[in-house]
């Protein structure tokens, strides 16, 4: 574990301050939910993450619609790709997103579409390479907690069959994390 010598008191009410620049570089943001851990004398926090809960439901949806279709589609949470198929799989999982799809959590918008480039995507990848997408929210609890993504490289528009599997994908993700 690494320390860092911060020394906070509690107060009133049992509130720590988390310094400002530990939760960026944990990229912690106002309101979201931490896991305490209590071992003797040593209390541990953890970000709480959907992320356990919707990778692995989320990579057997993906391959198994991937058999079909054959398209790069992601699954995000509200930090890193959790889950892919095609190209880029490798690549992107375990990835931190982008600021502009941090962007996107916050949309309201059912259906996100665009042209970008990989960095504008993946947080610290470069390449000039263009990239169409579609993005859809994966919300819980009328908050969005993930993106399902479909990239296409290839230049070609999405047809709305496209448009449709990536909102199936996010809404049958939400109803998973619902129940």
């Amino acid at each position: 574990m690494k320390t860092t010598g911060v020394v906070r008191r509690v107060d009133d009410l049992g509130r720590i301050v988390i310094p400002k620049d530990i939760r960026k570089s944990l990229r912690i943001r106002d309101g979201e939910s931490l896991e305490f851990f209590v071992d003797k004398e040593t209390i541990s926090l953890k970000k709480f993450s959907t992320s356990d809960f919707l990778s692995d439901i989320a990579q057997s949806l993906l391959d198994t619609i991937y058999m079909t279709i054959s398209k790069n589609i992601f699954v995000t949470d509200r930090d890193k790709f959790v889950a892919g198929t095609g190209k880029y799989k490798k690549e992107f999982c375990g990835c931190n997103i982008s600021t502009k799809l941090e962007e996107c959590l916050f949309e309201t918008e059912s259906l996100v579409k665009g042209t970008c480039s990989v960095e504008e995507i993946v947080d610290s990848k470069k390449s000039s390479e263009e990239y169409k997408y579609i993005i859809s929210p994966i919300l819980s609890d009328g908050e969005t907690i993930g993106l399902a993504l479909m990239l296409n490289e290839d230049g070609k528009t999405f047809t709305e069959e496209d448009e449709h599997i990536i909102q199936i994908i996010a809404n049958f993700l939400s109803k998973y994390l619902e129940d």
